[in-house]
């Protein structure tokens, strides 16, 4: 496959960052110096050094000649349909620019735009409580009615739910993975990886082809923060991947927020953050007053929701809170059968999730109901 001028400049980039002992911030200082990779590598060693390169750095850099790997991952790049972008593209992030140490490039499924420099990040546990699960949804959908881009990270439970609700709610959402764009972490979010690639982005700085290890969440956690203005943090244990986010959002200058709940093992972590100066946060507006004021004063609406009487009936008595099919029923006035029949064509919708133990949430939508036919 003849290599095109765009492949060329890829390569130089992936080659780069491929020697040893070049990372995140002596790319930089490269890039600082020379402009672009192509130039490193045909930079002589004193010039290497003179630009600030340790000796042995600048001898491999010199003697790099695993171009068939390189090669190899262009390859994949293409097989998976996504791009690279670099630092010296006009569309690599400006948030993630001002930090310590931003990657050099990232593999990205997905568009990546202007729009998305006013972002919020939204994490939290994987084993998400039905409370947490409510307050990501409710955050996430406000976040959208703002126009800001939602960030996380793809993985189970708060990141998932911030995800889907954005994407369902019409908003862009940015995630952020721990392995390669190849490999598709934790396997059931092929959906909605897909779905996010669509109306937003899915990115890593992970060569193709890298697995999910722990060693690799706590440099991915650094560019969902990097990513945005503030970081929230729905709930957390004491030691969890979500503080570790919150702590690198707080290096970075960047604000953090922390949602309260009843004392219990997922809210130590957050209720930690708010003791040592965390914003304690309810809606989407508390986010905002700290880090876009200005988007308070031109909210755009959300669409409403078409829906027969039986479905805004059951969706209006909900009120958007998290309940056992028994109190829906109730509240309802109607046979179980036929809320059950309602509830899975709402869940069909994307306006109705189901939790574990036959607890059911709303999303907080405009109810509009489709006339009667005659």
């Amino acid at each position: 496959m003849a290599m095109t001028n765009r492949d060329d400049d890829w390569r130089a980039w992936l080659g780069l960052r491929a020697v040893r002992g070049v990372g995140p911030v002596v790319y930089q200082g490269l890039l600082r110096a020379f402009g672009d990779p192509a130039a490193v590598f045909t930079a002589s060693m004193h010039a290497l050094e003179c630009a600030g390169v340790r000796t042995e750095v600048a001898r491999a850099i010199r003697a790099f000649d695993e171009w068939a790997a390189v090669d190899a991952q262009l390859e994949r790049l293409a097989r998976a349909g996504a791009t690279l972008v670099t630092r010296n593209d006009a569309s690599y992030p400006s948030n993630l620019c001002e930090i310590h140490d931003p990657p050099p490039f990232l593999f990205v499924c997905g568009e990546l735009q202007p729009r998305d420099a006013i972002a919020v990040a939204l994490v939290g546990s994987r084993n998400v409580s039905a409370y947490g699960l409510r307050v990501t949804r409710e955050l996430a959908e406000g976040l959208v009615r703002y126009g800001v881009t939602v960030v996380s990270g793809l993985a189970r439970g708060t990141d998932a739910a911030a995800h889907w609700t954005t994407l369902r709610a019409g908003g862009r959402t940015i995630a952020v993975m721990g392995s390669g764009i190849d490999v598709v972490y934790p396997s059931e979010h092929h959906a909605l990886f897909r779905a996010i690639s669509q109306q937003g982005a899915v990115v890593t700085e992970l060569p193709m082809g890298a697995q999910p290890d722990a060693e690799n969440f706590p440099n991915r956690n650094r560019i969902i923060s990097g990513l945005t203005l503030g970081t929230v943090v729905v709930e957390a244990a004491e030691k969890s991947g979500s503080l570790i986010t919150a702590t690198l959002a707080a290096e970075q200058g960047r604000d953090v927020f922390a949602v309260p709940g009843a004392v219990g093992e997922r809210t130590r972590g957050t209720h930690r953050l708010i003791r040592e100066g965390a914003k304690l946060t309810e809606r989407a507006e508390d986010v905002l007053e700290e880090i876009a004021p200005q988007l308070l004063t031109r909210v755009a609406l959300a669409a409403p929701v078409d829906l027969d009487a039986n479905e805004a009936a059951v969706v209006t008595c909900m009120r958007h809170e998290t309940l056992h099919i028994d109190t829906i029923i109730a509240r309802s006035g109607r046979a179980p059968a036929a809320v059950l029949q309602i509830l899975l064509a709402l869940e069909l919708k994307g306006i109705v999730q189901q939790l574990p133990g036959k607890h059911f949430v709303a999303s907080a939508v405009d109810v509009r109901r489709i006339p009667a036919k005659e």
